[in-house]
């Protein structure tokens, strides 16, 4: 599955964040006697954090003038240097280290006069490092002749010192903590807590500041080498933004390939998803073609590994240390593209590259977390990041004004509301107290009037579209196992009225706990297919029945069997997959050569194993593992459960067992040597 950018899903409902979508606190959480002492809104005193970096969003100062004020916080015991921050109008933004455990900050309020007899505050935060959930991991990709240089203007160059792999690393590194911390603040105000992902650290030299190189777990900037030459990266043919390209989606499976072959063990597949954030190094500004090659912006998962990947044209905008985010968010210097790349006509200026360029990677990234294109924030084209993180902004280009002063919290681009949805319950976003959950199967029941979806650790979220389009949800802050869609209840969730036309195809996408996602591309047609009219073996006449939607790849031949109610027994034939599945009627000896005159679906292949019901028990349903066939089956009754036959640790696990009001009548299969898939039959018991 890979997402491209530059095909973004509009949506009619909604286009724009909500009125109010801050949900910023009016309580202090520092303490001063004097009035212009910083004060801060977004975190509490003593509040336990999750990243080693965060975002303060506060006051100091007066309301009017004090142009050339800032606060300045200086950290726990001076374990890392004091930092600067504009005030603007009365409000700042700060960008705080922490070390692990208690830190006790002290954030002045400075007009050019001592430090020590200016207005201060105290804020002490708690900083737990949560090494339990699995990490983000940043990484350039290299050709394995690559120069290690990526594109910068002159000026920037002789600023930092050149534009090497070194200069590529601390820019990365940076932006790494603060893509963390932006998260965790729009999930703060999301109600969601200080949750957020966590960078892949080692112990090593740190770089967030200028004036330090100390000792600290800081993020490791993996350098994978890929086998193909800077020549073929940059294959014009391969570069995403070429109209006339041949090949224009391969450099996300060179990064993957590269990443696969690196022989490093942290991305190998160990049962759980390696998450994986890359820039590839090589990327070019092609003056004469007036193209950027070696680069493409694409997000995805293939396997275990989930990519995000993005060109280097932009990095040169990016800031090597805290001391440089505020140069780098007011550095209006023009755009010279007789040197560096333009991805797109609002970036005019160093800044709003900067803006850009993190920003189209914090979707790429997006992508790989299992955000879709949404109707508006950083999942359509609403970079502007900088505002998470300064007091103003500088002259933008594209409308030809000056930039928002102050900028409060209704100014920031935002992660949609169903993006910070998923983050809730990622397990990237685990908090301390919540246990790793294994994803489960989505199963789905038609019904007389509805679909009954299922699963075993529970549903979240269930997005409506309407003809592709976005247009509402059922959300579930308390995960439910089941619950009941009905047609007009996912419609009264649509407010575009012209959007509730029965003729409209209705698609519903079902999200669940272990990053389990289902989708039905028609649910009219879901909830009226798959009838079947017999009698069951039931003495009621012709009745109704309907299957399940089926668990596993529906793929080759279809059968159904059909039992009596009073079956004594079930037979599974099974090797290292499910072969066969028979029924044992009442007056079957139990000899397994009996299997081709049972109701049976599947061939001969595989041992026979029998379980055989004792007095007054009767089967209820099955738990089975699946992925594109099926691994294991398991027999419910009434009473007990019999041994898992099969294999145990393939596919994903999930039980098949009718709605409540019906009542187990057969199951049907896609069959071709083993079983593919498997559903269940129903009837209504009245």
């Amino acid at each position: 599955m890979m997402f491209d950018k530059f095909h973004h899903q509009s949506g009619s409902n909604p286009t724009s964040p909500p009125s109010g979508y801050s949900n910023q606190d009016s309580l202090s959480s520092t303490s001063s006697s004097s009035s212009f002492a910083p004060r801060v809104f977004n975190v509490n005193n003593n509040d336990i954090v999750h990243a080693r970096l965060v975002i303060l969003d506060g006051t100091a100062g007066p309301q009017q003038g004090g142009a050339n004020s800032s606060v300045v916080v200086y950290h726990h015991v001076n374990s890392f240097p004091s930092q600067r921050f504009q005030v603007t109008d009365g409000y700042f933004k700060a960008f705080v280290h922490l070390n692990p455990g208690v830190n006790n900050l002290r954030i002045v309020w400075s007009n050019g006069d001592d430090d020590e007899q200016s207005p201060s505050s105290q804020l002490t935060l708690n900083y737990v490092p949560l090494l339990q959930n699995p990490p983000l991991h940043y990484a350039l990709i290299v050709a394995k002749d690559s120069p290690f240089l990526f594109d910068s203007p002159t000026y920037k160059k002789e600023q930092e010192g050149g534009n090497g792999l070194d200069l590529a690393i601390k820019k990365v590194r940076l932006a790494s903590y603060m893509m963390a911390a932006y998260t965790g603040e729009q999930m703060r105000r999301a109600g969601f807590g200080h949750r957020t992902f966590r960078p892949h650290e080692e112990y090593d030299k740190d770089t967030l500041s200028d004036r330090d190189r100390s000792l600290r777990s800081t993020t490791k900037v993996h350098v994978i080498q890929s086998n193909l030459t800077v020549d073929e990266i940059r294959d014009p043919n391969r570069a995403q933004q070429n109209s006339q390209g041949t090949d224009r989606g391969a450099l996300f499976g060179i990064a993957l390939d590269a990443i696969r072959n690196s022989g490093n063990d942290l991305f190998a597949d160990k049962g759980e998803n390696v998450m994986v954030a890359a820039i590839i190094l090589d990327g070019h500004w092609d003056v004469q073609r007036k193209l950027i090659v070696g680069h493409a912006a694409l997000g995805g998962s293939s396997g275990h590994i989930r990519l995000g990947i993005f060109g280097s044209h932009a990095l040169w905008s990016f800031p090597t240390s805290i001391e440089q985010i505020t140069p780098c968010y007011l550095d209006e210097t023009r755009v010279d593209t007789n040197q560096i790349a333009k991805d797109c006509s609002g970036e005019g200026t160093a800044w709003e590259v900067y803006n850009v360029g993190f920003g189209a990677w914090l979707h790429e990234i997006g992508h790989l977390l299992g955000c879709p294109h949404q109707p508006y924030g950083i999942m359509l084209r609403d970079w502007y990041i900088n505002r998470s993180f300064m007091s103003r902004e500088g002259y933008a280009s594209g409308p030809k004004t000056n930039g928002k002063r102050p900028i409060r919290a209704k100014d920031e681009s935002v992660w949609h509301p169903l993006d910070l949805l998923r983050f809730r319950f990622h397990p990237a976003f685990r908090s301390p107290f919540e246990n790793r959950v294994e994803g489960s199967k989505i199963g789905f029941f038609p019904l007389e009037n509805g679909v009954l979806v299922r699963t075993m650790t529970g549903i979240y979220l269930v997005e409506i579209y309407v003809d592709d389009k976005l247009q509402g949800w059922l959300k579930f802050l308390s995960p439910q196992q089941e619950t009941f869609l009905f047609e007009d209840d996912l419609l009264g969730q649509v407010q575009d009225l012209g959007a509730r036309d029965p003729n409209k195809k209705l698609t519903i996408n079902v999200l669940g706990l272990g990053e389990s996602q289902e989708t039905v591309q028609d649910f009219r047609e879901l909830a009226r297919s798959d009838q079947i009219h017999d009698t069951f073996f039931r003495n009621r006449g012709v009745v109704t029945g309907f299957r399940s939607l089926p668990i596993g790849s529906a793929s080759g031949q279809l059968q159904t069997a059909i039992f009596p109610p009073d079956i004594r027994g079930v037979n599974v034939r099974c090797g290292a997959w499910i072969d066969a599945i028979e029924f044992i009627p009442c007056n079957d000896n139990g000899d397994p050569a009996n299997g081709p005159q049972r109701p049976r679906v599947g061939g001969t292949g595989g041992g026979a194993n029998q379980f055989l019901f004792q007095e007054g028990e009767y089967l209820v349903g099955f738990f089975i593992r699946a992925g594109a066939w099926l691994d294991a089956v398991q027999i419910i009754t009434n009473i007990r459960r019999s041994p898992i036959y099969g294999n145990s640790q393939g596919g994903g696990p999930f039980e098949l067992y009718p709605p409540p009001g019906y009542e187990l009548v057969g199951i049907k299969a896609h069959v071709e040597s083993w079983l593919k898939s498997f559903s269940v039959v129903y009837i209504s018991k009245d």
